[in-house]
């Protein structure tokens, strides 16, 4: 419990943020647009925030989603006072836990916590596999192949369905287009229509033309993830992000000039960024200390990291973790604790998906990051600038903008 007590009192003294706790979240805000758009409330789960979002966005015949990757308050914020993004602020929510990208936007899409949708990071570990899978790409850890290839089918992989399948409107999905046709893209699509743009503008353009042609209700969903490929690569700060953070504001200004009242404009991230310098990158080894106390080999994220252990090796796992990396920098928790203290939602986690979560968590205190050294894909984030996926508030804060 001590790594449990050193949590709740970075939550208390605000250091860290935790994903509930009287402030509106992506959860409220995905279940606020399914309603708006038409969902049978018999498919919802409404909370009094996201009727309370519901009030605040307004009821519209065309509604543009814009998710933002990567840009959270902190982004938005550094901009200019008179800039599109800043002016049309409308309130701060909370992203979920896990703060990264597989697991909020498979949130989004479904309005359900990770508790119930049961992705749980870059990797997710799945028992059918036996290891770890990247679930945005739809592979496997160990060999980097197609899960499908091992017989692994989304519908398995993604419990939770789609709500945008359920949404009475004229549906489009607005993605880059390496994207339209991967596995991740077709279930948060849920059998509707997308599209691939090749630049920002030319996306921005194709929200519009959906919003503004059709005779009938509609929905648009258009992601934007420009300012997170490059923020990870270089850092928050540097003059590539800042430039790519500029376009990004000009282009939803231009979309809110194409459609004036004509259509909602919503816009909102997945998370937030926070750098982390050289010294603060670290490895887990899978060296002779530590395979044999594990039952499956590690995943998760940059800054929370799963560990299936066998029960008798519990606390030797926990004591290898915290005398190799230090408790000032991460800190060891049983996963039923996470679940106890609401790190994945409100609710217990779902049956079909508990295994996923493990039995101990390594959680970052601030801007270390953990990589697991795995025979595959290992050293990715060790030479990345920036992260996301942790607890801190640079990471968790993320804007709702209304236009």
């Amino acid at each position: 419990m001590i790594g449990t007590e050193t949590l709740m009192d970075a939550f208390q003294e605000r250091k860290l943020l935790p994903p509930l706790w009287n402030r509106a979240n992506l959860v409220d805000l995905a279940q606020a647009i399914g309603a708006l758009c038409g969902v049978d409330d018999d498919e919802l789960s409404p909370t009094p925030d996201s009727r309370a979002l519901e009030d605040t966005i307004g009821a519209s015949d065309h509604i543009v989603l814009a998710l933002m990757d990567g840009v959270g308050c902190s982004l938005i914020e550094s901009l200019p006072e008179d800039s599109f993004l800043r002016q049309n602020v409308q309130d701060e929510l909370r992203t979920v836990f896990p703060s990264t990208t597989a697991v909020a936007l498979t949130t989004l899409t479904t309005g359900k916590w990770p508790a119930e949708h049961g992705v749980t990071g870059w990797w997710t570990h799945l028992p059918e596999l036996g290891s770890a899978a990247n679930i945005l790409q739809y592979t496997a850890r160990n060999d980097n192949r197609d899960l499908r290839s091992k017989g692994i089918e989304p519908e398995s992989s993604f419990p939770v369905p789609s709500m945008w399948a359920s949404i009475p409107r004229d549906v489009r999905i607005v993605v880059p287009e390496r994207l339209v046709s991967s596995v991740f893209s077709d279930f948060l699509k849920g059998g509707r229509e997308a599209v691939g743009y090749r630049s920002p503008a030319d996306g921005i353009d194709k929200a519009a033309e959906h919003a503004l042609t059709t005779g009938e209700k509609t929905f648009t969903y258009l992601y934007l993830p420009q300012v997170d490929s490059l923020a990870h690569l270089h850092g928050v700060t540097r003059p590539e992000v800042r430039h790519a953070l500029s376009e990004l504001d000009a282009q939803l200004g231009r979309l809110q000039t194409i459609v004036g009242d004509r259509a909602r404009i919503i816009a909102t991230a997945d998370h937030g960024f926070l750098d982390s310098p050289a010294p603060n990158r670290y490895t887990l080894r899978p060296n002779r200390q530590l395979l044999p106390l594990l039952r499956f080999p590690p995943s998760g994220d940059a800054r929370v990291t799963y560990l299936h252990t066998w029960d008798w090796a519990r606390e030797r796992a926990r004591r290898h973790i915290e005398r190799r990396f230090g408790a000032d920098k991460f800190v060891v928790i049983d996963t039923e604790d996470a679940i106890a203290i609401g790190l994945f939602g409100p609710h217990d986690i779902a049956d079909g998906v508990r295994e996923r979560f493990a039995d101990l968590m390594v959680v970052s205190m601030g801007a270390s990051i953990l990589e697991y050294n795995a025979a595959r894909g290992s050293g990715r984030m060790l030479q990345q600038n920036s992260h996301h996926s942790g607890l801190s508030p640079e990471e968790m804060r993320i804007p709702l903008i209304l236009a």
